[in-house]
């Protein structure tokens, strides 16, 4: 059983050690954005529009998608007066910000390319499996396969660690150590969000 639970923990380290280092990565541009100078590319065109393709924004949207290649989920929709709007596409690490004023026979469209490690960030908050873009949906997946690893990986590194009868004292001083630190960490965010 020892060496069962052993290979487990070891394998599904290695299997989902990739994943990991994206979030590791990600957390890191999050906690020092002054390290990363990575900036986007933004790019703005004029798409031609039948206003009758724009009834709605969801409508133009989907016409855009569907006529210009333009590829992701319908994530937010602003409507302002008189029938103009502002709604976002946006797919991993790229963003279309379409503006429409009613009747115009143009869709306006800035479109923002994130570098590597911007992709990597919109990652980092990408989950569910709610959305329309398939990837999104599979990286969703993956996501929980991860978080169910982590789990069996703690629970199975307890099982090893209780096993070794010569590491019980100082394995139970890391882990209360690093349980108590983890809480306090969790404390101070809450306290100061």
């Amino acid at each position: 059983m020892y060496r069962l639970i052993r290979n487990v923990h070891l394998i599904l380290g290695l299997v989902f050690a990739l994943v990991l280092g994206v979030y590791l990565l990600s957390s890191v541009r999050l906690a020092h954005r002054s390290w990363f100078t990575a900036t986007p590319t933004v790019t703005e065109e004029s798409l031609p529009v039948d206003p009758s393709q724009a009834g709605t924004p969801r409508a133009l949207a989907l016409h855009l998608i569907e006529e210009y290649g333009l590829r992701g989920e319908i994530v937010r929709i602003r409507p302002s007066d008189e029938g103009n709007f502002v709604t976002v596409i946006r797919r991993l690490g790229t963003g279309y910000q379409v503006r429409y004023q009613a009747g115009a026979e143009q869709a306006n469209v800035k479109t923002t390319r994130q570098a590597f490690i911007g992709m990597m960030l919109s990652m980092h908050f990408s989950h569910g499996f709610w959305h329309e873009v398939g990837l999104i949906n599979v990286w969703g997946a993956v996501l929980l396969a991860t978080s169910i690893a982590l789990l069996l990986i703690g629970a199975s590194g307890i099982y090893l660690w209780f096993k070794t009868f010569d590491e019980r004292i100082v394995g139970s001083v890391l882990l209360a150590g690093g349980l108590l630190f983890a809480l306090g960490l969790m404390v101070l965010v809450r306290i100061q969000g």
